[in-house]
């Protein structure tokens, strides 16, 4: 479920709760922390870099060791067909944030853009500058519109760069529902939209560094002339060069994809989104961060149930199998593995994966397993915090049973509903933007008899104390001889 908490809600609440307090203490100044919370978010969105409202990305990640150039507000006639011939001269990338009403009036602009193996990312429709003190209607069809503009390229932005880089607190929400994210920049000259080109090298040059995203504009100067921009743009690309920095794709120095050609699947779904980007440095993440605790609980507990449950089984689905640290151990264990996940950047590398280790029983199946076709009947289906983006179990259960032969097993470990719980979900919703939902031992077992499983067994683990019952659930259930047929939301009632 789409929730977008930033740091604003934060601030808000706390301004808030200060602001009921003072009703006590001086009613005078009561008002006071609610004046600065709306004063603060007049002048954060002044400030680019800034992840007030939303997560921005203005820089490369951690270690990047090159830039990227990016040009807004084009395509222009004058400029950008020139700005090409320089970068291919040079030999560098870049990206071109572009309007959807100038791509629809220089389409072979666009096509010599992308021609030339560069990106594009949306810069919205027509480029308000204010457009986000506008509704929210606006601004989600300003975007949708370049959208479709684009789609008739045969590609589809992810990144979006506001006008002028100014952000809302509306924009993160309209952006996870277009399958989006927001990318601003560390580095600009002022040049205001190409009012003012005069040595705009030269102040470039002097604060370049690793991991900067470089802002420029590929539209007609005001002052100065175009033959007088493309010298800045040379000396520029010379200097960084000479500088013993490399020019990098946008999407290669932030690790995420900035563009994808042709549309998806199933849509825009923030989880892809998400997944999709952090898959280069997902089993890193999972065993050396914070999260490495519930991971290295979840591997611990599914190792013990490895030769009971999975050795010697037919077919095997796997539910969020993402680079494959369940996967391969299961795929050792059985037949086939059909290893479901919606990000295809994640899949990528469970096959280079399997292929490095000569395993050959596995096949990847990119989409949402709620909407695609499961192609059972499985001798186990297993899922490791994966269920928790499905937005209606109950019913993935009951359709769930029908793909798993009498007598299988469905075997998955799942948030558990706490307190605690309930803090990992509010930084998981200011991390992604999603709500990821956890469930009671009572409302798992219930879910799994109303869809006819049977012997169904749930332990929890996990901080377990006198004030926690744990935060994680491991699941093990047996489908009976005949699948349930009746409606969970029948089933369920008095949950």
């Amino acid at each position: 479920m789409i929730c977008p908490l930033s740091p604003a809600h934060i601030v808000a609440l706390g301004a808030f709760q200060l602001f009921i307090a003072l009703l006590f203490l001086n009613i005078g100044l009561a008002p006071l922390p609610l004046a600065i919370f709306v004063l603060i978010c007049c002048i954060t969105p002044l400030f680019p870099r800034l992840s007030f409202f939303l997560p921005i990305i203005s820089r490369g990640k951690k270690g990047a060791k090159g830039v990227a150039l990016t040009f807004d507000d084009g395509p222009d006639p004058e400029v950008t067909p020139r700005v090409l011939e320089l970068l291919a001269r040079h030999g560098v990338p870049a990206t071109f944030f572009v309007t959807g009403a100038r791509a629809e009036r220089y389409p072979d602009i666009m096509r010599a853009i992308l021609a030339g193996g560069h990106t594009v990312g949306n810069h919205s429709y027509s480029h308000s500058p204010l457009l986000m003190l506008k509704r929210r209607s606006t601004l989600q069809r300003e975007i949708a519109s370049a959208q479709s503009v684009f789609l008739s390229f045969g590609i589809v932005p992810l990144a979006f760069r506001p006008p002028v880089g100014i952000t809302n607190s509306r924009l993160w929400r309209v952006l996870l529902e277009n399958g989006m994210f927001c990318v601003n920049f560390s580095l600009r000259a002022a040049d205001f939209g190409n009012r003012r080109v005069a040595r705009l090298a030269g102040k470039l040059l002097a604060k370049v560094a690793p991991g900067d995203i470089i802002l420029l504009h590929d539209v007609t100067p005001r002052i100065g002339g175009v033959t007088q921009l493309l010298q800045e743009f040379s000396d520029l690309i010379e200097g960084v060069q000479g500088k013993g920095l490399e020019i990098l794709p946008l999407g290669r120095l932030i690790g995420k994809e900035v563009m994808q050609w042709g549309a998806s699947d199933s849509g825009p779904n923030a989880a892809e989104l998400f997944y999709n980007g952090l898959a280069e440095t997902y089993d890193q993440e999972q065993f050396t961060s914070k999260v490495s605790l519930s991971r290295s609980t979840e591997y611990r507990l599914f190792s013990a149930r490895l030769p009971v449950l999975f050795a010697g089984a037919d077919r095997v689905l796997e539910i969020g199998a993402g680079t494959g640290i369940f996967t391969l151990d299961i795929a050792r264990n059985c037949s086939e593995v059909l290893a479901a996940d919606i990000s295809g950047n994640m899949l990528k590398l469970l096959e280079q994966k399997a292929a490095a280790e000569g395993i050959t029983n596995i096949r990847a199946l990119k989409g949402n397993v709620e909407q695609m076709e499961l192609e059972g009947p499985f001798s186990v289906v297993c899922a490791f915090s994966a269920l928790e983006y499905l937005t209606d179990l109950p019913t993935f259960f009951l359709r769930l049973a029908h793909q798993i032969e009498p007598g299988g097993a469905i075997y998955f470990i799942t948030a558990r509903s706490s307190l605690f719980r309930f803090f990992t979900q509010i930084g998981n919703a200011m991390r992604q933007g999603l709500w990821l939902q956890a469930h009671s031992r009572r409302e798992i077992v219930a879910m799994l008899r109303a869809a006819g499983f049977e012997q169904i067994a749930v332990s929890s683990h996990l901080l377990k104390s006198f004030l926690s019952g744990g935060m994680l659930l491991e699941v093990v259930a047996r489908r009976g001889a005949a699948a349930a047929t009746t409606r969970p939301a029948q089933a369920l009632e008095g949950i």
